[in-house]
């Protein structure tokens, strides 16, 4: 009988879901409450792979289950914490050679990777390596199940039909929080909306395993609110609706019938207005996915979808587009999301109704770019392409919030893996000059125009020091980092600091202004 169980935090990074600190994703949480909701005895300690860096492992063959949830498959750099990697994951897998062990996650259902521009660990690998389980179905089933019916009446592959039981399993989870180590500090809690994308019609962008989750589920406005509600009564103060390939969207009936549903900026605000309603001394509230696509198809409704957003969010927010590429031969080849004209279009509106600076010092919502090197069809053409597109914001005057160059992380399950890809040889000085020009041109003038000097940034907590100097943050979607002058203990509060410039293509310097330890 299973009495002891211990969730491992791997971290997740997925083009629908961030678990890297100071974010909790779903996956403990809605594990957490499947099991409660069969047993509310059973004990379960949550840990942070950080914290099992740390610690004594044997200390953990006591456990009678070990759930590992991990799996990067959309690599960036974090400074929060460090996701756990291929060759940990097999070393943990035979070490903690007692408890039932168990796989979740993206490396689970489709192999997980650190860098681009590599191929990704199959998940064949950890099966062989000693874990009992690989679930590629949803995990909150397979342990309602487990636990419910006994392990041979599980089922790993098992994938849920609707939003009915994540919405009993998330309230009764949310307590799993109060373990995270930067609880009651800086956390901040992924919400899922919907699953999968609109595109799947299509068969989506070539590299993205969004699609391959089929015809897109929705959740009910009701089940996330009563969600929010239950993390909010358990200490959660800050938000990110960050689980759905497409935030504008949520709400429309045409979503799974569409492969570009009309946005519902009605639903959209109701959704918005009941998360302020149950937490209403939330501290943050932010988006993240937006496709370009669906703004330069319906410029009128995701313009009011936007306003909508911006009503109850916090400032501070960015609507992450997946631009990836402005090269026609490319968007082609990979069925991407938006032309060259069209994502400028987009800009400008998100630009139209989000540039005014909010209270905490920053713009009220701005785009980000994401761009993808080594897709299959890129030549040296698809630089300069890219580079003119970044030109041209420049040249109209627009902002961005931030830019993310990816290296292209190939799983075997999705269609770019069956073609030709990867940076060639013969254009990776190309690949550095437009990589050059992002970090020390394009970058640093951006930061110039969002956070101009003498800007005053307000709530922002220190993560790491280095000698005299600290790198201090906000909370939210892609939050500036801050350079400030002396030392101050690890996740210590700063309610003020004067921009006094820019320090580089990713970070600002800042003098502290005022300084609480309770915020």
């Amino acid at each position: 009988m299973i009495r002891k169980v211990l969730i491992v935090d791997g971290y997740n990074d997925e083009p629908g879901g961030l678990g890297v600190p100071p974010y909790i994703d779903v996956y403990p949480r809605y594990i957490a409450g499947a099991i409660w909701s069969v047993d509310n005895n059973i004990k379960i300690v949550y840990i942070t792979i950080d914290q099992l860096r740390n610690s004594r492992l044997n200390n953990y063959n006591s456990y009678d289950l070990v759930i590992f949830s991990a799996g990067v498959v959309v690599p960036g750099k974090y400074i929060g914490g460090k996701p756990i990697t291929g060759e940990e994951l097999l070393i943990y897998a035979r070490i903690l050679n007692k408890p039932f062990k168990v796989l979740v996650g993206p490396a689970a259902k489709w192999g997980m990777g650190q860098l681009g521009g590599r191929e990704a660990i199959s998940p064949s690998v950890f099966k062989k390596a000693g874990f009992d389980i690989l679930v590629t179905g949803d995990p909150e089933i397979y342990f309602y199940d487990f636990f419910k019916f006994g392990e041979s009446s599980a089922s790993p592959h098992k994938i849920r039909e609707n939003y009915d039981d994540v919405d009993k399993f998330s309230v009764l989870g949310a307590k799993i929080i109060k373990q995270h180590p930067n609880y009651g500090k800086n956390l901040i809690v992924e919400l899922e909306t919907y699953r999968g994308c609109s595109r799947w019609i299509s068969g989506g962008c070539s590299f993205c395993v969004e699609p391959l989750r089929g015809k897109p589920i929705q959740r009910k406005v009701e089940g996330i609110v009563k969600e929010v509600k239950a993390l909010y009564d358990n200490g959660a103060r800050s938000f990110r609706l960050g689980r759905q390939a497409d935030i504008i969207v949520y709400g429309s009936n045409r979503i799974g019938e569409d492969e570009w549903p009309i946005p519902n900026p009605n639903e959209l605000e109701r959704l918005f207005y009941g998360i302020r309603f149950n937490a209403p001394n939330l501290h943050v509230l932010h988006i993240d996915n937006v496709n370009p696509g669906t703004i330069s198809r319906y410029p009128k409704e995701s313009k009011e979808a936007l306003i909508k957003i911006i009503k109850y969010h916090t400032p501070g927010d960015v609507a992450a587009f997946g631009i990836e590429s402005l090269d026609p031969n490319v968007i082609k080849i990979n069925n991407l999301k938006v032309t060259f004209e069209d994502a400028i279009k987009s800009i400008e509106i998100v630009n139209s109704v989000g540039s005014s600076r909010g209270y905490n010092g920053l713009p009220e919502i701005l785009p980000g770019i994401n761009f993808i090197l080594g897709l299959p069809g890129e030549t040296k053409e698809t630089y300069r392409y890219n580079k003119e597109f970044l030109e041209e914001i420049v040249k109209r005057k627009l902002m961005v919030r931030r830019v993310n160059v990816r290296k292209l992380l190939a799983l075997e399950n999705t269609k770019v893996y069956r073609l030709y890809h990867g940076i060639r040889r013969k254009n990776e000085g190309i690949t550095k000059s437009f990589i050059h020009y992002v970090r020390d041109k394009f970058d640093p003038y951006m930061l110039s125009l969002v956070v101009p000097q003498g800007t005053i940034l307000k709530d922002l907590w220190v993560e790491e020091c280095d000698k005299s100097f600290c790198y201090a943050r906000q909370v939210g979607s892609y939050p500036l980092m801050v350079i400030i002058k002396g030392y101050y203990a690890r996740l210590s509060y700063i309610n003020e600091i004067k921009v006094l410039g820019v320090h580089s293509s990713r970070a600002i310097r800042g003098e502290v202004i005022t300084k609480n330890d309770i915020m």
